[in-house]
């Protein structure tokens, strides 16, 4: 039996006003949209998320360099196109705002830490000693990596200062240790003031952590299997565990590192491993479905619930996540390597973790009112709902007044006026200031009746086919319910031929073998549209049965 640091230690360790909340509550992490981020530039590698920015490792001839886009959806910028490889980048933002790039450079001949602030195009060396340098991660402006210099691999970091004034050039620190531990200490990473990593001094592969503020190092798991690919964000750290590895494949676990409790995210079948966090959002590279590659999978530890991101063909794996909860719109993104059409590209998932519904009359496609009667609901994972914001809308924002939420609203007046097709939008706004994602509805307005024809008079022999001509003209309904009448001298109906499906503005035909007496009778046509609106002019003519 290996000895222990205690567990216990954590709780001590880490400095936070509140423990990370893992109560089930109402609500959905949903995918809101998945695109392809860079479909038109094959090999590509690494990517990381940092609120809307997104760096990643591109194939340029024989080596590697780094790309950076201000989001997923954006033309990207080769930031590092130095000789050699440029590897493993990571992307944070500092306290002024700065945009800060690090990545593991071998333009020296040997693995070193290079960084850029794109706010300000300077590219910083952030260690270049003569030993191995690799793996670097960061937050804010801290950034840590693994290092050789002392003839195992230990953990240091270094700190990088910007500045909003103009001329004035970013400053890195010198280099300092954070764990120089007899054993390897590797795959570090970072959040806030909390680093954890790899750690092998207890003779197998478990994960430790550091606390900046304590300045004290302690264990997160010292399970007697394997633990590796540690992530951390805020209290929370995830990574990849063997310990079921016969029975269930590796599984996904995590710490909150407030309470020292461990818990299982992901012990699917078949293996779960390259985990990343960002607040309460996990993703990993998924290969429970045997024979198809891997998958990326997530899970919502507020909601308690897992989130499939994509099943596409072949493989997805290397995910990164990034929540923005301030962003009204798409505030949790996803970016992984994807190989669906052969060539290794980047795609990127949109989620949002609210729960919306809008309903215009009923949820009719259809109405005859330009007054609108409204059914809404809305529910997020920060409090409740205190505000909405209606308007109409054409695939843009509501810019409507906001009012207090109500579930109902009826009469609703502001659909404009006129015929033709109409969009409701909703924004929702909770109690903590926060807004949902746009949810939108069509209706389309229709006050007009169809004007129905019977173009000419029929005359047909007693017991042949009789076949009346009939058009429907309708300015929006593409189809109208048809019912064609015949009425006799005294105007009873002595026949009637439903068609549910005309298509309107069209001449048809309706046949049927006429067994009535010979005398004059009248046809009638009338037709209602998808708006229930009857007709306006009821179609008129004679047949004659001889």
């Amino acid at each position: 039996m290996k000895a222990k640091l205690t567990v216990l230690a954590v709780a001590l360790i880490v400095i936070a006003a509140t423990a990370t909340v893992f109560a089930a509550t109402a609500g959905a992490t949903m995918v809101t949209g998945r695109y392809a981020v860079t479909a038109d530039k094959p090999v590509e590698g690494h990517p990381d998320l940092c609120g809307a920015n997104l760096v990643w490792q591109v194939r340029n001839g024989d080596d590697w360099n780094i790309a950076y886009a201000p989001s997923p959806t954006s033309a990207a910028t080769v930031i590092c196109s130095d000789p050699a490889d440029q590897i493993l980048p990571r992307v944070s933002v500092d306290a002024n705002g700065h945009v800060l790039v690090v990545w593991e450079d071998h333009r020296n001949g040997n693995a070193d830490i290079y960084g850029y602030d794109v706010t300000t195009h300077q590219t910083l060396v952030i260690c270049d000693q003569a030993a191995q340098q690799e793996a670097p991660r960061i937050s804010g402006d801290w950034v840590v990596w693994q290092d050789d210099r002392n003839g195992d691999w230990d953990i240091y970091g270094a700190t990088i200062t910007t500045s909003n004034t103009p001329d004035t050039p970013d400053t890195v620190s010198a280099a300092t240790p954070i764990c120089t531990e007899a054993h390897d200490q590797t795959a570090p990473d970072v959040s806030g003031d909390t680093v954890v990593w790899v750690d092998t001094r207890y003779g197998d592969y478990d994960i430790m952590g550091y606390n900046r503020v304590a300045d004290q190092t302690y264990a997160i798991c010292l399970n007697d299997a394997v633990q590796d690919e540690p992530a951390v964000s805020g209290d929370t750290v995830v990574w990849r565990d063997f310990r079921d590895q016969t029975t269930s494949g590796t599984d996904i676990f995590g710490c909150d590192l407030v309470t020292g409790r461990e818990f299982a995210v992901c012990t699917a079948l078949g293996n779960q491993g390259s985990p990343a966090i960002d607040q309460d959002l996990v993703v990993w590279a998924d290969g429970r479905s045997a024979g198809a590659g891997l998958d990326v999978r997530a899970f919502d530890l507020t909601l308690q619930q897992n989130v499939t991101i994509c099943l596409a063909k072949k493989s997805q794996y290397q995910p990164t996540v990034s929540v923005d909860s301030g962003r009204s719109a798409d505030p949790y993104r996803v970016v992984w390597c994807d190989q669906r059409t052969g060539a290794t590209e980047l795609w990127g998932a949109d989620l949002t973790p609210w729960t919306m519904h809008l309903a215009i009359d009923g949820g009719t496609a259809w109405t005859r009112s330009a007054t609108a009667h409204l059914r809404l609901f809305a529910q997020g994972k920060t409090g409740m709902i205190t505000q909405m914001t209606l308007a109409n809308v054409y695939q843009g924002a509501p810019s409507g007044v906001a009012e207090s939420y109500a579930t109902v609203k009826s009469p609703w007046y502001l659909l404009p006026k006129g015929d033709g097709h109409k969009w409701v939008g909703a924004v929702f706004t909770d109690l903590y200031g926060y807004s949902s994602p746009m949810i939108e509805r069509e209706i389309t307005v229709d006050t007009h009746g169809p004007q129905c024809y019977v173009p000419k008079a029929v005359t047909v022999t007693r017991g042949t086919t009789a076949s009346i001509g009939v058009r429907v003209n309708d300015n929006l309904s593409p189809t109208v319910d048809t019912v064609v009448r015949v009425l006799n001298a005294h105007g009873n109906v002595v026949k009637t031929i439903v068609a549910p499906t005309l298509s309107r503005n069209a001449l048809h035909h309706f046949t049927f073998v006429c067994n009535l007496t010979a005398g004059t009778y009248k046809v009638r046509v009338v037709a209602t549209d998808l708006a229930g609106n009857k007709q306006s002019l009821v179609g008129s003519n004679t047949l004659t049965v001889q």
